[in-house]
């Protein structure tokens, strides 16, 4: 946090929207389901820091069309790097495979650059979670090194990956994807023509 910002001036606000899913602040009733999401077994090792380590989730992930809370998310700025934060997410076991965590990841990562207080966004994942992994690099994060993290379960340190999204690289990949999806409509619209 930056001198002379408070906690609040970092809070989400607003409820962030994709097509699929609704990343909003949770309610008490949400925060319990988080909570079991995060307990379960196969969530928690693959977990590289605990999402309720105070006992909250910054955002609950909840999927549009059911409205069931799905995971969480949130992002932290990095106190020794200014214009630095730090993102991640969890999704329950039930909803793995189904590209939700990479629309999840993709809609903050676009909530914190249009911010306008950050550059550089750091994520983390178990070296042993390759689901994960291809999240980060499908949107766009560039693996920066392996380091080691206490686990969210008492056992230890574990080994985890380290992934860097700079602005400028993020900006560059919007506009190479709205160029690309903008002649795909055009090659879509000379086939129709000649039909």
């Amino acid at each position: 946090m930056r001198d002379g910002e408070t906690e609040e001036a970092w809070s989400f606000r607003e409820t962030i929207a994709t097509p699929r899913l609704n990343l909003r602040r949770p309610d008490a009733g949400d925060q319990a389901t988080l909570r079991a999401i995060a307990a379960n077994r196969r969530i928690a090792e693959s977990l590289a820091a605990s999402p309720c380590a105070n006992g909250n989730v910054a955002l609950a992930i909840v999927e549009r069309a059911s409205g069931s809370v799905i995971g969480g998310a949130g992002m932290v700025p990095l106190a020794d790097r200014a214009a630095t934060a730090e993102i991640g997410a969890f999704l329950a076991e039930s909803w793995w495979g189904k590209g939700y965590g990479t629309e999840a990841i993709q809609s903050l990562v676009e909530h914190v650059f249009a911010d306008g207080r950050f550059v550089t966004i750091w994520a983390a994942c178990r070296a042993t979670n390759p689901s994960a992994r291809r999240v980060m690099e499908k949107c766009g994060f560039q693996f920066r090194g392996a380091g080691m993290v206490r686990a969210p379960a008492p056992v230890g340190a574990v080994p985890v990956e380290r992934y860097m999204l700079d602005r400028r690289n993020w900006e560059s990949l919007m506009a190479w994807g709205a160029a690309l999806r903008g002649r795909r409509a055009s090659d879509v619209s000379r086939t129709h023509d000649a039909a």
